[in-house]
């Protein structure tokens, strides 16, 4: 199924690394595969056990056409960050779950190839994306959970300003075993009450 669709840019020539933040379009699906191929073993601990198509181009193709219509109905947005060439994935950051009003909050995950970790990129993405989502989508709540043994994502979160609210036991099904998440949220401050729905 094709359709026409043009891509949210959020950040060009972003960070020191020159990537560029935007969302999933049409033809990313070979180069978003090729990403999940790659850190297929990476991810294995912190995702849900994926389906034989998710590691496939075509599995993608379907994939992104309904990424397109969730963001067109403002109910997610699947984000990619790109080298500056636009030829390989570098990351993944996720909105889903977006409501308005009157929670105006949405749900984030994110993930970065195993070869750009430590480099301070994933911080400065996200701190992109979520500013994007409080001007763009008027946001009032950001919220997003990490695993007790992911100190990785414990100090992104804590670095951007994400205050822990507690654990939430058996929360979500990763790696195939219900698992316990610390549960974070960012507040926008700047919240204004204007109509944006």
């Amino acid at each position: 199924m094709f359709f026409t669709y043009k891509p949210t840019l959020i950040a060009k020539d972003h960070s020191s690394q020159r990537v560029t933040i935007r969302s999933v379009g049409a033809t990313d699906a070979r180069i978003v595969c090729e990403y999940f191929v790659r850190n297929k073993a990476f991810l294995k601990p912190w995702d849900p056990i994926r389906d034989n198509a998710f590691y496939t181009v075509s599995g993608w193709k379907y994939k992104i056409t309904r990424l397109a219509e969730l963001e067109k109905l403002r109910q997610g947005l699947y984000l990619l960050i790109l080298n500056a060439k636009e030829t390989r994935v570098l990351g993944v950051i996720t909105f889903s779950n977006i409501v308005g009003y009157p929670f105006h909050s949405c749900n984030l995950g994110y993930s970065l190839d195993e070869e750009e970790q430590g480099n301070g990129l994933m911080h400065s993405s996200l701190t992109q994306a979520c500013e994007f989502m409080f001007s763009k989508y008027n946001m009032h709540r950001i919220q997003a959970s990490y695993l007790p043994r992911n100190q990785r994502s414990a100090r992104v979160l804590q670095r951007m300003g994400f205050a822990k609210e507690g654990v939430a036991k058996d929360y979500l099904l990763i790696d195939g075993r219900w698992q316990d998440h610390v549960l974070t949220s960012l507040t926008n401050q700047h919240w204004t009450a204007a109509c944006k729905d």
